[in-house]
């Protein structure tokens, strides 16, 4: 089962970003997740979890970018993205992810950004080739990495949108 994340679930989000990541890798994204679930943004931040049999086994975090006042485009920043390790290849990202398309469809958000892997995220709709169109806030240290989802028809194709992003990423070495 797919539902929100509050406080009173840090633990067990730690235990999966421990058991996702590697020993310097999970300190940084767990304390990121941490972040997210702490920070009361406007619009909110989404962090959701995948329970199952009473255990998170998977967790994502989604906060909302800012553009210039003059945009009337909004998007969220997927990160960061973890399942335990044993429970990896079962299809929880995807579920986690899809989850939060549907939600943000609903809302009217107009794009979903990460900054990853692209033969991974690839697999759930980003491209890089729209990432382009949608500028970070710090310089890229794999600009392939950085890829976006169109959530509608917003056409993108003549726009370059510099955004700033939560506190919890406002952070260049994460970029």
């Amino acid at each position: 089962m797919i539902r929100e994340l509050t406080t009173n679930d840090f633990s067990a989000v730690e235990e999966v970003f421990l058991n996702s990541f590697s020993q310097d890798e999970a300190p940084i994204n767990f304390a990121v997740i941490n972040q997210l679930l702490r920070e009361k943004t406007v619009p909110e931040t989404l962090c959701l979890g995948y329970e199952q049999a009473g255990k998170i086994v998977g967790a994502v975090g989604f906060s909302p970018v800012y553009f210039a006042s003059d945009s009337e485009v909004s998007a969220y920043l997927l990160a960061p993205l973890a399942v335990h390790e044993s429970q990896q290849r079962q299809g929880i990202a995807k579920q986690l992810i899809n989850e939060a398309k549907a939600q943000f469809k609903d809302k009217g958000i107009d794009a979903l950004l990460v900054y990853g892997d692209p033969s991974y995220y690839e697999r759930h709709g980003f491209k890089a080739d729209l990432g382009k169109h949608f500028i970070p806030p710090y310089p890229l240290e794999y600009e392939f990495g950085w890829q976006a989802m169109l959530l509608n028809d917003l056409d993108v194709s003549n726009l370059k949108l510099r955004f700033t992003c939560v506190s919890a990423l406002s952070d260049a070495a994460l970029w």
